[in-house]
């Protein structure tokens, strides 16, 4: 890295109480030091973005539990149930597997079709 000066701005540096190459010296760390800076940030970036997205995606499977609850009153109170609960409640009768394992599972399945 190159830095040229002139003579004003030696005079400036040197008033200072340091010489140019001193000068130029902290420049070229200064540099270091923000590059480094920047890194560290674009990790902290890419780390809380990480997060969220598992806060999000834990926050829709709670979302999607509390709508299980929702269908499975509106089964025992003979009110029309979704397609997905049924066809989980007969999945779960068949295999005696828990509903909310099969619900979890219908959810995955859910999310990754309506992606595509």
């Amino acid at each position: 890295m190159v830095i040229c000066f002139e003579e004003k701005d030696r005079a400036v540096i040197e008033g200072k109480g340091m010489t140019v190459i001193e000068f130029k010296r902290r420049l070229y760390n200064m540099g270091n030091t923000i590059d480094d800076i920047l890194k560290i940030l674009k990790e902290c970036a890419d780390k809380i973005a990480k997060v969220w997205n598992v806060f999000i995606e834990k926050f829709f499977e709670a979302v999607d539990s509390v709508k299980l609850v929702f269908e499975q009153i509106s089964d025992a109170y003979h009110h029309p149930a979704s397609c997905r609960y049924r066809i989980v409640k007969i999945f779960s009768k068949c295999t005696g597997t828990d509903i909310c394992f099969n619900w979890k599972i219908t959810y995955k399945i859910k999310r990754r079709l309506s992606r595509s």
